[in-house]
C-alpha cells in the first residue's frame, strides 16, 4: 500500500537534554534524504535536491489507513496536478491526466505520459495507451512521478513519466493476505509473500477482483500475478520477474444527460467489453566495478486485447438494421533491452555524476476488425444478424522499432549549486502491412535529438530552488497513422483506413519552483509551461459517437501553477493538501469537424487560439488526513475539481460539464500485529458527478432525448469491509 512519503532533514548542530523518564515520547520526524533515479533503469540515484523538477515520490506509509493499493487511484488521490476521468464510466479503465497529458487505455486521448515498470516501458506499442488494469498493484514498492518533457524517459514523455519499482524478497520480507467484500457485488482477494535466504530472495503476489458493476450490464473480473526471484552478491545482482494478467472488463461508456437524470445507473447501449491478457518476463542486472556501475534490463512481453462493442445506428441509413457489433483483436509481441553506465567521479574537484546508455525496442502487432449488422433490443443491447460489413473489415500487421542513446550529467560546482545537462536521440521505424489490400500499407521513419538542462540551488538548509528546460517527442503510433483521413473517419478503437502522414509531436517545457522541509512538513511550489508542436488530437468527424480521425494541430499549450504540502509525525498522524491552477489551450486558430455540435456549420466549428482543450479542469485540489488512535487507523480524503469542456466542443461554445467534490474514508482496526479489520467508503456523501463529457446523437435510441451531451457518471456511495492477515 502506498502514500506520499515526506522525509525531512533534521536541523544540524542542535543538542538537547534528555526528557524525564515519565515524559511522553517526543514527536519523531524522518531524517532520510530522498533520492531519485534519473532514468527508467534506475541505477545510481541522486538526491532529490539536485533534480531540477518537482518530482513526486510515493512510498509505503507509516500510517496506512489512507493507502490505496491501486496505482491509478493513488495518483488520483495524492498526486499534484493529477486527475482522472472515467471516459468508459467503469471501475478499471481510468484516464490518468498529468499536467494536461493523458495516460489512457482508450485511443483518442492526448497520450503524453510514459509509464515504466522496473525499467520496462508499459505503454502499448500500437497506440501508446496504458492499461492500468494489468499493473501488479499489490506488488508496487514505490512510484516516481517525473514532470516535464524529460528526454531521458524516451518517447511519449511529453508531460511527464511514471517510474514504478516493484517489491522483492530483500526489501519486502514476510507475507500478507486479505479478503474484502461489499457494494456492487465486489469481492477482492489478494496475497503476497517475500523472503530471502543468504544471497537469494523471492517475492510473489497475486490478486483477484470481481464485481457485478454499479451500472447496468457492467460486470468485470481482474486477475493479476507477479513473481520475482533474485540473487545479490557483493558487487552484483540479478533479478528475474514475471508479470501476468487476465482481465475481463465491461464499461459501457457515456450516456445522454437526460437518460442519466432518469436513471443514474443506465447505459446508452451495451455491451462494451474489453478482455486484456498480458505476460511479461524481465531480467534486470547490476554490476559495480572500479570504473563505474552497469545496469540493464531485458524483457519479452506478449499482450492481447479483444473488444466487443454494440452501438446504435440510424435505421433509415442502414437498411433496417438498428445496431452494429464491432469486434477487434489486437495481439502484440514486444522485446527490448536497455543498458546504462553510471559513474560518480569529481570534475574539476567537484561532485559529478555521469550516466550514459542505449536501448533497442521492437514490437510486432496484428490487428483484426469486423463489423456485424445487428438489431437493438428493448434494453438497448444488441443481437447480431450474422451479416458482416465487408468494407469495414481490417487485417493489419505492424512493426515498430525504436533505437535510442542517452546521456545525462549532474555537476555541482559548489556545495549548494547543481547543474544538469541531458540529451536523448531516438530513431523509430514504423512498418504497416495491409493483409486485405494495400490502402493501409506504408513505411514511416522518425528521428530526433531532444535536449534538457537544469539548475538547482540550495538557498538554505531548508529551502531549495530549481529551474529547467526539457524537451521530448512522440512519434505517431500505428493506430494514428492508419486513422488520419478526415474524408474517411474510422471507428475507435477499432477500424482504420488510409494513412496520410502525421508529424511527430515535440513538447518543450520550462519549469521553475521551490521546495523545502521543516520538522516533518514538506512543501513545494512550481510553475510550468509546456508547448507541444504538431500535437495529435482526435477529431469527431464521423457520423457516430466515437467515430473520427487523428490530425496534427500546429501548437497546443499547457501551463500552470501547482503547490503541495505534506506532514508526517512518526506513526501517529499524516496530512497532505495539493492545489493546481492550469490552462490547456489551442495555440493557433483552426477549423475542425464536430458532427454533433449544435452550433456547427456544415459539421465544422471554428476554434480560436486560446480555446481550452476538452477534458481538463482549470482548478483541482486534494486534501487528506490520517491518524492512529490506539489500535485504530482512520483516514479521510477529498478531491475537488472545476468544470471541463466536452470532447467535440473544442471551440468552447457550450456549457462545461460541472465540477465536483468527492470524499472517501478508510479505516483499519488492528487486533494484534497479525490480524486487522479493514474498511473503505467511497463517495461518502453520495454525490452525483461526471468525470467526462462528449457530444453524441441521443436520438438514435429515443427521439425525446434531444440533448447531444453525453456524460460519464461517477460511482455512487459504496463500501467494503474485510480482514487482513500478516505472517
Amino acid at each position: 500500500m502506498l502514500i506520499i512519503s515526506a522525509p525531512a532533514n533534521a536541523a544540524a548542530g542542535q543538542t538537547t537534554q534528555p526528557p524525564p523518564a515519565d515524559a511522553p515520547p517526543p514527536p519523531q520526524f524522518s531524517e532520510a534524504v530522498e533520492v531519485v533515479a534519473v532514468t527508467p533503469v534506475h541505477g545510481l540515484e541522486v538526491p532529490k535536491t539536485k533534480v531540477a523538477a518537482n518530482v513526486q515520490i510515493f512510498t509505503a506509509s507509516r500510517v496506512p489507513a489512507l493507502s490505496p493499493s491501486d496505482a491509478s487511484r493513488l495518483l488520483a488521490e495524492r498526486g499534484v496536478s493529477v486527475h482522472t476521468t472515467d471516459a468508459q464510466a467503469g471501475t478499471f479503465q481510468p484516464d490518468v491526466l498529468f499536467r494536461g497529458f493523458s495516460g489512457s487505455p482508450l485511443l483518442g486521448s492526448s497520450e503524453g505520459l510514459a509509464v515504466y515498470q522496473d525499467g520496462v516501458r508499459m505503454n502499448e506499442a500500437f497506440g501508446d495507451t496504458v492499461n492500468w488494469d494489468v499493473l501488479p498493484s499489490n506488488a508496487i514498492g514505490s512510484l516516481n512521478l517525473i514532470p516535464g518533457s524529460n528526454p531521458l524517459f524516451g518517447l511519449n514523455a511529453l508531460g511527464g513519466a511514471l517510474s514504478i519499482r516493484t517489491k522483492d524478497g530483500f526489501t519486502a520480507p514476510g507475507g500478507r493476505g486479505s479478503v474484502r467484500g461489499g457494494s456492487f457485488g465486489r469481492y477482492d482477494i489478494d496475497a503476497e509473500s517475500g523472503g530471502r535466504r543468504g544471497a537469494f530472495g523471492y517475492y510473489l503476489a497475486g490478486s483477484l477482483t470481481s464485481e457485478a458493476g454499479w451500472r447496468d450490464h457492467s460486470p468485470s473480473t481482474v486477475r493479476k500475478l507477479f513473481g520475482d526471484a533474485g540473487w545479490r552478491g557483493t558487487d552484483s545482482q540479478v533479478t528475474i520477474s514475471f508479470t501476468g494478467a487476465s482481465n475481463d472488463l465491461t464499461a459501457n461508456g457515456p450516456a445522454p444527460v437526460e437518460l442519466l437524470d432518469e436513471d443514474y445507473e443506465a447505459v446508452f447501449t451495451h455491451p462494451d467489453e474489453t478482455d486484456n491478457d498480458v505476460a511479461m518476463l524481465a531480467v534486470k542486472f547490476q554490476g559495480r566495478r572500479d570504473y563505474g556501475q552497469l545496469d540493464g534490463v531485458a524483457y519479452y512481453r506478449s499482450s492481447a486485447s479483444r473488444t466487443f462493442n454494440g452501438d446504435a445506428l440510424d435505421e433509415d441509413d442502414e437498411g433496417g438494421f438498428t445496431a452494429i457489433n464491432n469486434r477487434s483483436h489486437t495481439r502484440t509481441q514486444s522485446a527490448g533491452f536497455t543498458g546504462q553506465w553510471s559513474r560518480r567521479e569529481p570534475l574539476a574537484g567537484r561532485d559529478n555524476t555521469l550516466v550514459t546508455g542505449a536501448g533497442l525496442d521492437t514490437a510486432a502487432t496484428r490487428f483484426d476488425f469486423s463489423s456485424e449488422w445487428a438489431h437493438l433490443t428493448d434494453d438497448r443491447g444488441t443481437i447480431g444478424s450474422g451479416t458482416f460489413d465487408e468494407d469495414a473489415a481490417v487485417d493489419l500487421h505492424s512493426r515498430a522499432t525504436t533505437a535510442s542513446a542517452f546521456a545525462t550529467n549532474i555537476w555541482s560546482p559548489t556545495a549548494r549549486l547543481a547543474l544538469t545537462a541531458s540529451a536523448r536521440f531516438n530513431w523509430t521505424d514504423v512498418e504497416l502491412r495491409d493483409q486485405i489490400g494495400t490502402a493501409l500499407t506504408g513505411d514511416h521513419r522518425f528521428a530526433r535529438l531532444n535536449p534538457a538542462a537544469g539548475v538547482t540551488f540550495q538557498a538554505t538548509p531548508l529551502v531549495n530552488f530549481y529551474g529547467s528546460y526539457t524537451q521530448s517527442s512522440r512519434v505517431p503510433t500505428p493506430v494514428e497513422l492508419t486513422c488520419a483521413d478526415p474524408e474517411d473517419p474510422c471507428r475507435l478503437p477499432n477500424a482504420f483506413l488510409s494513412d496520410p502522414p502525421l508529424d511527430q509531436i515535440v513538447a518543450s517545457t520550462w519549469e521553475g519552483g521551490a521546495r523545502g522541509v521543516l520538522r516533518g512538513v514538506s512543501w513545494s511550489v512550481s510553475a510550468y509551461h509546456t508547448a507541444a508542436a504538431d500535437d495529435i488530437i482526435f477529431v469527431s468527424s464521423g457520423t457516430l459517437r466515437g467515430e473520427g480521425h487523428f490530425e496534427n494541430v500546429e501548437r497546443t499549450v499547457r501551463r500552470g501553477v501547482e503547490a503541495g504540502v505534506n506532514y508526517e509525525r512518526a506513526d501517529r498522524f499524516s496530512a497532505f493538501a495539493t492545489y493546481t491552477l492550469q490552462r490547456a489551450v489551442f495555440g493557433t486558430d483552426l477549423v475542425i469537424a464536430s458532427q454533433f455540435h449544435p452550433l456547427a456549420l456544415d459539421s465544422e466549428i471554428r476554434v480560436a487560439e486560446g480555446s481550452s482543450l476538452p477534458g481538463i479542469p482549470r482548478h483541482s485540489g486534494k486534501l487528506g488526513l490520517a491518524a492512529r488512535i490506539g489500535r485504530l487507523d482512520a483516514g479521510f480524503t477529498v478531491r475537488a475539481q472545476s468544470g471541463q469542456y466536452l470532447r467535440g466542443d473544442e471551440a468552447n461554445f457550450l456549457v462545461q460539464a460541472p465540477g465536483f467534490a468527492t470524499a472517501d474514508a478508510h479505516g483499519r482496526y488492528r487486533f494484534n500485529d497479525k490480524l486487522s479489520l479493514v474498511g473503505q467508503i467511497t463517495n461518502l456523501f453520495d454525490r452525483r458527478y461526471y468525470t467526462f463529457g462528449v457530444l453524441g446523437e441521443a436520438t438514435l435510441i429515443d427521439d425525446d432525448l434531444e440533448h447531444a451531451r453525453f456524460y460519464s457518471p461517477g460511482a455512487p456511495r459504496a463500501g467494503w469491509i474485510g480482514a487482513e492477515v500478516r505472517f
